[in-house]
């Protein structure tokens, strides 16, 4: 397990990920710490919106309404990054959220990692892994929505009925052809990398960190830490286990329990 103290910005990119994944999200960033600041950003006047409209006041969020002063640019991603670095210098939290699948914010996360900020990140499957790098911790809220069990079944579009000779242009052909899913289909996803991390991955990373410690028990928590550092997207979950305690082989590892509930990791 981590450490879980905590204090946490939350800035969330509206116009960019659904508001479905919040609860799941939130649930993840409790138990992380203690959420401060709780700010959406985005043009809550069009239609688009009006999912976060309905639930802004079921966690307190402070809406932030950002009109699109200029076509092909995001207001929304420079708002954002100018607030991170606001509430930076007042130095009242030690950690922060980004909940987007925009590679915009890459440079805003390696910035305030170097502050000695907690970075983390919370996008779709289609997130690019610059951005996913660039945080301490990554939460794939598709994932997150299937682990909690309340992920909402989007209502399909009815499909015109089909006219001899005309080819029907489905949903699916519509969102290929968006430029940002163009975009991020350029760039190596989360979901890409995350199906490339396997058991042995980790447990490989496990032992060479163990075996500089003299034989002595190591804390289960620092060693998380330590795992979540070389791959950000990593989650106990995807491996059908609740604790990370249930992952490690009993072949190669023994977990054992301190004077407090504190649990410790050694080689066998």
């Amino acid at each position: 397990m981590e450490q879980k103290n905590y204090t946490i910005a939350l800035l969330i990119d509206a116009d960019n990920v659904s508001y479905k994944y919040m609860n799941a999200l939130y649930k993840e960033l409790i138990a992380l710490g203690k959420i401060t600041y709780k700010r959406m950003y985005g043009d809550f006047t069009q239609p688009t919106a009006r999912g976060w409209r309905q639930i802004v006041n079921d966690y307190a969020i402070t809406p932030v309404q950002q009109f699109t002063y200029t076509t092909g640019k995001n207001a929304t991603d420079f708002r954002i990054i100018i607030d991170a670095m606001d509430i930076l210098y007042t130095k009242n939290v030690d950690a922060f959220c980004i909940m987007s699948s925009d590679s915009d914010y890459t440079g805003i996360a390696k910035r305030l990692k170097e502050s000695n900020i907690f970075i983390i990140g919370a996008g779709e499957k289609k997130t690019p892994v610059s951005f996913v790098n660039a945080c301490d911790r990554f939460f794939q809220l598709d994932k997150l929505a299937g682990y909690a069990k309340d992920k909402e079944e989007p209502v399909k579009p009815a499909r015109k009925p089909a006219v001899k000779g005309v080819k029907q242009e489905t949903p699916l052909e519509i969102e290929k052809i968006e430029p940002e899913k163009v975009e991020a289909e350029r760039e190596e996803s989360v979901e890409d990398t995350t199906k490339k991390i396997h058991k042995e991955n980790i447990e490989e990373l496990s032992i060479k960190i163990l075996e500089n410690t003299d034989g002595k028990p190591y804390p289960l928590s620092m060693l998380v830490s330590k795992i979540y550092q070389a791959y950000p997207q990593f989650n106990f979950k995807d491996f059908g286990v609740k604790k990370a305690q249930d992952f490690f082989s009993k072949d190669v590892f023994v977990i054992t329990t301190g004077k407090t509930t504190e649990k410790y990791i050694s080689l066998k």
